[in-house]
């Protein structure tokens, strides 16, 4: 399996000009929510604190979310969260183009993974008849495609899983960067533990901060993992949360209109490519005709970094775009430029 973290070190030792190869949004924290993070820390917030979060964050989250208290538990990031899911489960199914820390835990665990291929071609949507899974991992809005799922597509999965009685990992980091109408999945069906947190919204990807939305008794098992694992998240991270939640509306409705921006600039460059214009998140996953692997290093050559669509599964011939970067047109042009080169 392609390691995209050993990649990533790789573009980090060149240092190139132009970065569109991480999830790392450019957008600056708000400084609000920087305050808070130190106004804690000055007032000595800064041992343990219980491991299912701080009452004020997760009272906060259930008033966003819509759910009680008692259904939310905080994380050092989503990826622990989903960890504790993935090693509960015996046969991990996931959706691909996908986020490959979700099969490299699951291998890691000794767990068995089947693999749900979709294609442009077909909008990105999966053709599903039966899971054959205990655990099936969903990511809409989709890295790294921007697919979100149709409500009636996802409603016909969903009830493929109760049928076979399949608990839904749901992850939806993304879900607040949307372009079109997204439907959570927990609202479909109840066997679902629901993933979110602070990093893309927010561009909070440093404080590591994330939550789990789900029945009391998977909050129970994830508490017993977080407790022998990572134990708490800060306080003071904690406390920055907290504050984020109380603007978000404000924020998301800026950053969004900077992403959905981003995505008219690149579509409109990239006329060339073929590729499925995104309906929410801030990436494109375009498909270049050559090996993305040999694409994706002659434009690091060019001190430009994308990642090759085999960083996300059996997609050789794709590489994902960041839209991460105020230099974002420039470094668009120059994809096109190596495009125009491969293709003569």
């Amino acid at each position: 399996m392609f390691n995209v973290y050993e990649f990533f070190n790789k573009i980090s030792s060149l240092n190139p000009r132009i970065r569109l190869d991480a999830g790392q949004p450019d957008i600056k924290v708000d400084e609000r929510i920087i305050e808070d993070a130190v106004s804690s820390l000055k007032r000595g917030e800064t041992g343990y604190t219980k491991t299912p979060g701080l009452d004020e964050l997760r009272e906060k989250i259930a008033e966003v979310e819509g759910v009680e208290k008692e259904n939310i538990i905080i994380g050092n990031g989503s990826k622990i969260l989903i960890a504790s899911q993935i090693l509960r489960a015996k046969r991990i199914g996931i959706l691909s183009p996908h986020w490959q820390a979700y099969e490299s835990a699951a291998k890691v665990f000794g767990k068995e993974v089947k693999i749900f291929k979709t294609s442009l071609e077909e909008g990105w949507e999966p053709r599903i008849e039966s899971l054959n899974v205990d655990l099936l991992i969903l990511n809409y809005p989709n890295n790294p495609t921007g697919k979100i799922l149709p409500r009636e597509k996802l409603k016909e999965i969903l009830e493929i899983a109760e049928d076979e009685n399949v608990k839904v990992l749901s992850d939806e980091i993304y879900s607040d960067i949307t372009f079109k109408p997204f439907t959570p999945a927990r609202e479909l069906y109840d066997n679902v533990v629901t993933i979110k947190g602070f990093s893309k919204l927010f561009s909070m990807t440093g404080f590591r901060l994330g939550y789990a939305i789900a029945q009391r008794e998977d909050i129970k098992a994830m508490q017993k993992f977080l407790e022998i694992t990572t134990t708490c998240a800060p306080i003071f991270i904690q406390r920055a949360g907290v504050k984020a939640l109380e603007i978000k509306e404000e924020v998301k409705k800026r950053v969004v209109r900077i992403y959905e921006g981003r995505v008219r600039l690149a579509s409109r460059i990239l006329k060339g490519f073929e590729f499925y214009k995104p309906d929410g998140t801030f990436y494109l996953f375009v498909k270049t005709g050559v090996d993305g692997l040999s694409f994706a290093e002659k434009l690091l050559e060019k001190s430009v970094s994308v990642f090759p669509g085999i960083a996300f599964g059996d997609y050789r011939d794709f590489i994902r775009i960041s839209l991460v970067s105020l230099r974002l047109e420039e470094g668009l042009e120059i994809i096109k430029e190596v495009k125009l080169c491969t293709s003569e």
